[in-house]
Protein backbone atom coordinates (compact mmCIF):
# COMPACT_ATOMS: atom_id res chain seq x y z
CA UNK A 1 0.00 0.00 0.00
CA UNK A 2 1.12 3.60 -0.73
CA UNK A 3 0.71 6.32 1.93
CA UNK A 4 1.18 9.99 1.83
CA UNK A 5 1.46 11.07 5.29
CA UNK A 6 2.07 14.67 7.07
CA UNK A 7 4.28 15.12 10.64
CA UNK A 8 1.93 16.74 12.98
CA UNK A 9 3.55 17.63 16.64
CA UNK A 10 1.25 16.95 19.55
CA UNK A 11 1.46 17.15 23.21
CA UNK A 12 3.92 13.88 22.97
CA UNK A 13 5.74 14.78 20.32
CA UNK A 14 5.81 13.83 16.46
CA UNK A 15 3.10 12.06 15.02
CA UNK A 16 3.37 10.66 10.94
CA UNK A 17 -0.63 10.95 9.92
CA UNK A 18 -1.80 9.42 7.07
CA UNK A 19 -3.23 11.74 4.19
CA UNK A 20 -4.16 9.55 1.50
CA UNK A 21 -3.77 5.87 1.07
CA UNK A 22 -4.04 3.72 -2.86
CA UNK A 23 -3.19 -0.07 -3.27
CA UNK A 24 -1.71 1.88 -6.80
CA UNK A 25 1.79 4.17 -6.80
CA UNK A 26 0.27 7.72 -6.86
CA UNK A 27 2.42 10.85 -7.35
CA UNK A 28 3.29 12.32 -3.55
CA UNK A 29 3.44 9.16 -1.69
CA UNK A 30 5.83 9.27 1.41
CA UNK A 31 6.53 5.49 1.76
CA UNK A 32 5.21 1.91 0.66
CA UNK A 33 3.74 -0.04 3.43
CA UNK A 34 2.15 -3.80 3.72
CA UNK A 35 -1.22 -3.20 6.29
CA UNK A 36 -4.56 -4.38 5.77
CA UNK A 37 -5.60 -2.10 8.52
CA UNK A 38 -6.99 0.60 6.26
CA UNK A 39 -10.29 -0.20 4.99
CA UNK A 40 -11.79 0.38 1.66
CA UNK A 41 -15.21 2.09 0.69
CA UNK A 42 -17.15 2.60 -2.34
CA UNK A 43 -13.43 1.91 -3.75
CA UNK A 44 -11.67 4.41 -1.79
CA UNK A 45 -9.19 3.50 1.49
CA UNK A 46 -10.95 5.22 4.58
CA UNK A 47 -7.79 7.19 6.00
CA UNK A 48 -10.11 10.40 7.99
CA UNK A 49 -12.86 10.03 10.46
CA UNK A 50 -16.45 9.98 8.87
CA UNK A 51 -18.65 10.58 11.34
CA UNK A 52 -18.29 14.82 11.74
CA UNK A 53 -17.30 17.70 9.70
CA UNK A 54 -14.48 17.92 10.77
CA UNK A 55 -12.57 15.10 9.01
CA UNK A 56 -9.79 14.07 11.49
CA UNK A 57 -6.88 11.59 10.86
CA UNK A 58 -7.21 8.05 12.23
CA UNK A 59 -3.75 6.33 11.41
CA UNK A 60 -0.50 6.95 11.73
CA UNK A 61 3.09 5.47 11.16
CA UNK A 62 4.98 4.03 13.92
CA UNK A 63 7.85 2.18 12.61
CA UNK A 64 6.92 1.42 9.34
CA UNK A 65 3.58 -0.06 10.15
CA UNK A 66 0.21 1.39 10.31
CA UNK A 67 -1.32 1.96 13.45
CA UNK A 68 -4.49 3.75 15.45
CA UNK A 69 -4.14 7.44 15.58
CA UNK A 70 -6.57 8.21 18.95
CA UNK A 71 -6.86 11.87 18.17
CA UNK A 72 -9.65 12.31 20.91
CA UNK A 73 -6.67 11.98 23.46
CA UNK A 74 -4.77 15.27 22.15
CA UNK A 75 -5.96 19.25 22.52
CA UNK A 76 -4.79 19.85 18.75
CA UNK A 77 -8.26 17.78 18.04
CA UNK A 78 -10.32 18.16 21.29
CA UNK A 79 -10.00 22.00 20.75
CA UNK A 80 -11.15 22.37 17.05
CA UNK A 81 -14.57 24.26 17.64
CA UNK A 82 -12.66 26.53 19.77
CA UNK A 83 -10.40 27.52 16.84
CA UNK A 84 -13.52 27.34 14.75
CA UNK A 85 -15.44 29.54 16.63
CA UNK A 86 -12.30 31.96 16.74
CA UNK A 87 -12.19 31.61 13.19
CA UNK A 88 -15.76 32.33 12.66
CA UNK A 89 -15.22 35.75 14.29
CA UNK A 90 -12.30 36.76 12.62
CA UNK A 91 -14.41 36.22 9.35
CA UNK A 92 -17.21 38.47 10.80
CA UNK A 93 -15.00 41.33 11.36
CA UNK A 94 -12.65 41.26 8.53
CA UNK A 95 -14.01 44.04 6.60
CA UNK A 96 -12.13 43.60 2.95
CA UNK A 97 -12.09 47.32 1.90
CA UNK A 98 -10.67 48.21 5.03
CA UNK A 99 -8.16 45.74 4.23
CA UNK A 100 -8.24 47.06 0.80
CA UNK A 101 -7.74 51.13 2.00
CA UNK A 102 -4.80 49.46 4.46
CA UNK A 103 -2.64 48.45 1.56
CA UNK A 104 -3.36 51.26 -0.72
CA UNK A 105 -1.99 53.71 1.71
CA UNK A 106 1.25 51.33 2.88
CA UNK A 107 1.78 51.03 -1.11
CA UNK A 108 1.13 54.69 -2.01
CA UNK A 109 3.87 55.43 1.43
CA UNK A 110 6.14 52.80 0.81
CA UNK A 111 6.51 54.28 -3.28
CA UNK A 112 6.88 57.80 -1.90
CA UNK A 113 9.48 56.91 0.93
CA UNK A 114 10.89 54.89 -2.25
CA UNK A 115 10.76 57.81 -4.64
CA UNK A 116 9.01 55.83 -7.06
CA UNK A 117 6.18 56.16 -9.23
CA UNK A 118 3.80 54.04 -10.70
CA UNK A 119 1.24 55.54 -13.17
CA UNK A 120 -1.38 53.13 -13.11
CA UNK A 121 -1.14 53.02 -9.14
CA UNK A 122 -1.38 56.51 -9.27
CA UNK A 123 -4.04 57.04 -11.15
CA UNK A 124 -6.06 54.14 -9.79
CA UNK A 125 -5.34 55.57 -6.06
CA UNK A 126 -6.21 59.30 -7.07
CA UNK A 127 -9.34 58.12 -8.33
CA UNK A 128 -10.39 56.06 -5.25
CA UNK A 129 -9.40 59.46 -3.43
CA UNK A 130 -11.76 61.39 -5.31
CA UNK A 131 -14.98 58.98 -4.69
CA UNK A 132 -13.95 58.87 -1.21
CA UNK A 133 -13.95 62.76 -0.65
CA UNK A 134 -17.81 63.16 -2.43
CA UNK A 135 -18.89 61.18 0.05
CA UNK A 136 -19.05 62.23 3.41
CA UNK A 137 -18.20 60.35 6.72
CA UNK A 138 -20.96 59.34 8.98
CA UNK A 139 -20.66 60.83 12.35
CA UNK A 140 -20.84 58.18 14.76
CA UNK A 141 -23.37 59.02 17.30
Amino acid sequence: MYIQTKDLTLEDGEHEVVLRASDKVFSGYDIEVETNMIQKKDGVYIVREQETWDSLPIYEIKNCTVVRLDFTQYEYFTGIKRRKTVSEKIRKQYNPPSENKIMRKTLKKILDHLGLEDEKFSKYNQKVEEIISKIPKKESK
